[in-house]
Order: C-alpha cells, then structure tokens, then sequence
C-alpha cells in the first residue's frame, strides 16, 4: 500500500531523518515538503529542504510555508539543539531548483484537490501552516486521509518548558486548532520518541550501510547527541519526528490511546498538551464538541529501529 504524503517540516536534524526515510521508504510517495520556522526560520528550512531532497535525488516539492505564529510573536529557532544552519553543521550543497510557485497552505489545498482522499498530511514542526490552511478551507478535513503530528507531551514532561515540547510550544494556538479540528488525526508526542535512541554505532552503521543517506545523517547525529548527552544524559539522539512516518508504515510499534485534545495557550503552562481520554468525563470545558483522536503514547523501541535501519539500506549503493 503506497501512502502519499506531504511532510510539513521545519528541518531540523531529526526532520533530516524522517525525510530520508520518506525518501527510501518503498510505500511511501513523497509528494512535497512545505517549509515551517521552527528549529530554524522558515527561509532556512525552505533552503534546508531543497538541498536535502537534491542531495538524495528526490524530486518532491517544496513549498514555503507561514514566517510567523498565529497570534504571537516567535520564538528564537533551537540553533543550540540543531546547529546554526538546522544541520549540525554539516554542509548539503544549496540546491539548483527553486521553491514551488504556490505557498504551503495554497500548495496542499490544491494537492488535496487533485487528490481527494489520498494525501496524508504529515506535520513534524509547529503548526502554523495546518491552522491556516483550517481556516482558509475548513472543507480540507474531508479531503485528507489522515493528519500525523509529532508534537506535545501527554503523559511525560516537556523537553523546552517542564510541560511544553517545542512544537506545541513554538505555536500554541495554532496547535490547539489543529487538535480541535474533526479531521483523522494521530498525535505522536514525546511520549512514543523519548523510548527511542539512536547511539552513535547505530548511526555508523547506518552510515557504512548506506554511505548516500547515512553519512550526512551520522554527522548530524554527533552534534544533535552532543545536546542528549549534556542535557538529559542519553547517550545518543532521539529522532522524534520519524515517528510520524512509521505510524504510516509500522503502526504495530506503537501502542496507542484514545481521547480529546487541547493545548494551553497562555500563562506559564503555555505549550502544554491537553488529555482527556476517551470514554472519561471531567467538569474541563476545553474539550467540549472536540473529536477523540489516536496519540501514540508509548513505541517498542526495538521494532521502530530494527524498521529504520532495514528501510535506510535495502536499496544502498
């Protein structure tokens, strides 16, 4: 079964992973990325993508995104997570094509129209481009075959506030739209990551199966491992946004719960995620009219990297 997708990213080394394995996935249509501040400014990650997807020969779309937050100003881009160029440093040649003619929002309004029923939408960077694209055609939500996001933190702590992840953080109120919205949604938090390390031999290996994808990735790796180890004592990095894909392509590696969602918008806890599982009350009026939606709250580990690497090298050169 071949999943389209348009991955909505703000790369980011973890965003790197996820697209070469969107790129080396056999069921999987890359069709665009559309471009998101978030770990680097919105030009950057327009820039970012092109040259990534130039570099492994893929001829997906890009199409830039929102600069700004809904309804705040934006935060500084995590440079001290993902280097002052999103890549660690590792220097991918700029491309020769250029960004598509359409912006994001316009770009998937028209993919979703050419092909109804079909694309899944997949964001792994804050939310901006999917609030704006609800609010300039609320119909999009029958068009979709599923929303994916990585973002949020349900049952475990923040990774940038003691609550908040950097996705929902960085746009709050465009995340809690996107929540609300009664689209079929599937939330990958840092619930389901968090159990998943990539060590540096995990990466070397990658990296002498595959010289292509896994060498630029390997070298990313040491920067971003250098932030898990001094900050949270891991001893590797954590590859947050894959997740998103391998719902599509191993949805076994998960287990899941069911229940409404919401994001707090103000205040100290701003960022956080919202849970009210399904099939329980509470006197919150927050999750009034909104639709359950499947959140990803916890990953065999070792299924989820055995799945990487085997899709990464099946077809080295």
């Amino acid at each position: 079964m071949t999943h389209k997708v348009i991955l909505d990213t703000d790369p980011g080394i973890d965003d790197a992973m996820a697209i070469a394995y969107a790129i080396a996935h056999p069921d999987i249509e890359l069709l665009a990325l559309t471009t998101i501040f978030g770990n680097v400014r919105t030009h950057e990650a327009t820039r970012n993508a092109l040259a990534l997807l130039e570099h492994w020969d893929s001829d997906a779309d890009v199409a830039e995104g929102e600069s700004a937050p809904v309804s705040m100003p934006a935060n500084e881009p995590s440079y001290l997570v993902h280097g002052r160029n999103g890549l660690g440093g590792v220097d991918i040649p700029a491309s020769s094509r250029s960004k598509h003619a359409l912006g994001a929002v316009d770009y998937i309004i028209e993919a979703t129209k050419r092909h109804p029923g079909e694309i899944v939408l997949c964001a792994i960077g804050p939310l901006t481009n999917l609030a704006r694209l609800l609010e300039r055609d609320p119909e999009v939500v029958s068009r979709l075959k599923a929303v994916v996001v990585m973002g949020g933190a349900v049952h475990r702590k923040g990774n940038v506030t003691p609550v908040a992840e950097a996705n929902f953080w960085n746009d709050p109120h465009a995340a809690d739209a996107v929540l609300g919205a009664s689209w079929p949604l599937v939330l990958a938090p840092l619930d389901c990551t968090m159990p998943v390390v990539f060590t540096p031999d995990f990466m070397q290996a990658l990296a002498d199966e595959n010289p292509k994808l896994g060498k630029p990735l390997a070298t990313m790796a040491r920067f971003y491992s250098r932030f898990y180890r001094s900050h949270q004592g891991l001893g590797g990095c954590v590859p947050h946004d894959v997740m998103a894909l391998t719902w599509l392509t191993v949805p076994g590696a998960f287990r899941l719960q069911k229940g409404a969602l919401g994001v707090v918008t103000e205040g100290p806890a701003i960022g956080q995620t919202l849970f009210q599982p399904g099939g329980t009350q509470s006197r919150a009026r927050c999750f009034d009219g909104r639709a359950d939606h499947l959140v990803m709250v916890d990953t065999d580990a070792q299924m989820f990297m055995a799945d990487y690497m085997m899709v990464m090298t099946r077809h080295a050169g």
